[in-house]
């Protein structure tokens, strides 16, 4: 299970971010589609509609990959990470940008966000690497944090529940039991994507317990849904504060 100490290392550490995250093209090649397309729609779709004049907030931003399209229609963007290493990358990339703040965080809570104060969150490619402890915890933060018409959307793993309950059992196989538990989850042979324990119902289990409505689970979008993140079996959640 992807751990903060994990995460830390990797993005903060071992990854090169050769592409400050468009080297991650993944997505769009497993659905047949051009990346600069994939990326457009995904910004059009469920970035633009939620953060246009907002005050948003984007939890673990890497190199700005998601932030870029952020500041092109926020009123002003907070951007929170774990690693000091990607905040500096970020206010290199984006040093002309006044509307802009950096938060170095615990990786679980927005200590700096009052109550209600923010009207877009956005998180792409983050959540899929968190713990359900993890999980949990932004979920309740999202609950305090967003203002009663805000909107937020998580990227994160989306196995089947039955997948997750017989996981302690396949760990215990070794490497035999590690490749039974790809193919079962998320139907591949190699590269889990590092991909946490967590399913849909879950997500939304945590969030309904947090104070939060989801509006829709996806794993895909376009006019046909031509476009996807199910090349890990993943899920786009979007939730707005409990009514």
């Amino acid at each position: 299970m992807p751990t903060v100490e994990w995460n830390k290392r990797i993005w903060g550490e071992d990854h090169s971010w050769s592409g400050a995250g468009d080297e991650w093209s993944g997505m769009a090649a497993y659905c047949g589609q051009p990346y600069a397309a994939w990326k457009a729609s995904l910004v059009e779709t469920y970035i633009i509609p939620g953060a246009r004049d907002a005050r948003a907030v984007e939890i673990a931003p890497g190199h700005g990959r998601w932030t870029e399209q952020l500041l092109g229609v926020a009123k002003t963007v907070d951007v929170a990470d774990i690693n000091a290493s990607c905040l500096d990358s970020c206010r290199q990339r984006f040093l002309r940008h006044d509307n802009i703040a950096y938060h170095l965080t615990d990786g679980r809570s927005l200590d700096f966000a009052a109550p209600s104060s923010v009207d877009f969150l956005w998180s792409f490619d983050s959540f899929v690497h968190m713990d359900p402890d993890v999980i949990r915890s932004y979920l309740r933060e999202i609950a305090r944090v967003l203002a009663p018409s805000g909107t937020a959307i998580i990227h994160h793993a989306g196995k089947p529940d039955w997948t997750i309950r017989i996981a302690p059992v396949t760990r215990r196989l070794g490497r035999p039991g590690r490749v039974m538990q790809r193919v079962l989850s998320q139907h591949r042979l190699r590269d889990d994507g590092s991909r946490s324990d967590v399913s849909p119902r879950l997500v939304g289990y945590w969030a309904r317990a947090a104070g939060l409505d989801v509006v829709r689970q996806t794993d895909r979008w376009g006019d046909s849904g031509q476009y996807t993140v199910a090349k890990y079996r993943d899920c786009i959640t979007i939730l707005r504060q409990a009514r």
